[in-house]
């Protein structure tokens, strides 16, 4: 179990990964009682069976494919979302998500890849310059607490390691609104806003990604037109997207035209007996109250 508030803070080493991760069976352990833990992917669901369709993706049953069946007499479905990257070319290849611990880890290394790349002696200025662009795409909590976090890495710490090219580090904020953290009180987004452009840190608001390359990024303006950037190292943080098998889940329970499921107040999944909802896959629909 990843407590995902403080990831920002493990790609730069505020925080220890170990500090942010707790395993399931311990959790289990401490509570007591008949549980029983099966690390394992659900690929489908079967509401009129009553059965669930599971995967093991570490061993292997007499089929081959790790594959079982789960039946329930009641379920609740808590899987959360995924990163959205709203089908953009090239995200997937190119760009870090922010959704695990082993996300995290990566960019670390991807960070001090890049340092570690400009430090080279046979590169020019625009190469090392190239290198040393970290893009952050996406403007709600965890990109501008990410560009935050690098920011303090890279000032206080890589610094002392690198001097010769810390003054070419740059960092750059993309968000397609007109403003970063819409979700908060305008006082906050106006704090944060002032506070990236006293640091340095390059917001770009109105601009959409439509492209990711392997060394560049390509993004839209209404006023400027399509501009391409170079980069070193991006990471996608543009919100959440529904995980594939709840999407054929909603098919299947007459869903389709939703984002999330829909349950009702007491988290039951509208059409469907014996089956819960909670978290970023459902939304509850309130009903009105005269």
């Amino acid at each position: 179990f990843a407590f995902t508030p403080l990831l920002p803070s493990v790609t730069c080493g505020t925080v220890e990964p170990r500090s942010v991760v707790e395993p399931i069976r311990r959790i289990l352990e401490k509570k007591g009682g008949d549980f029983k833990f099966w690390e394992a992917e659900c690929f489908k669901i079967d509401p009129a069976n009553k059965k669930i369709h599971c995967r093991s993706n570490m061993g292997t049953n007499l089929d081959g494919n790790g594959e079982f069946l789960v039946d329930y007499d009641y379920l609740v479905v808590a899987v959360g979302a995924r990163s959205n990257t709203f089908n953009t070319p090239g995200v997937t290849e190119n760009c870090h998500f922010l959704k695990e611990v082993e996300d995290a880890q990566k960019i670390r290394r991807s960070v001090m890849d890049c340092f570690e790349k400009a430090s080279l002696p046979y590169l020019n200025e625009e190469e090392r310059k190239k290198n040393l662009h970290f893009v952050v795409v996406g403007g709600g909590p965890t990109g501008v607490e990410f560009a935050a976090e690098l920011h303090d890495f890279v000032t206080e710490d890589l610094s002392k390691l690198y001097p010769s090219i810390q003054h070419l580090v740059k960092i750059s904020l993309i968000e397609a609104a007109d403003h970063i953290l819409t979700m908060f009180d305008k006082r906050i987004t106006n704090f944060a806003e002032d506070k990236f452009g006293r640091d340095g840190i390059d917001v770009k608001t109105g601009y959409k990604v439509v492209k990711v390359s392997k060394d560049a990024i390509t993004m839209q303006n209404p006023a400027t037109g399509d501009i391409t950037v170079p980069y070193g190292m991006a990471v996608w943080s543009t919100g959440i997207g529904t995980r594939p098998f709840v999407v054929d889940f909603m098919k299947q329970i007459g869903q389709a035209n939703r984002r999330v499921l829909a349950t009702d107040e007491w988290l039951r999944v509208r059409e469907c007996d014996d089956v819960y909802a909670v978290g970023d896959c459902a939304t509850i629909n309130q009903r009105r109250v005269m």
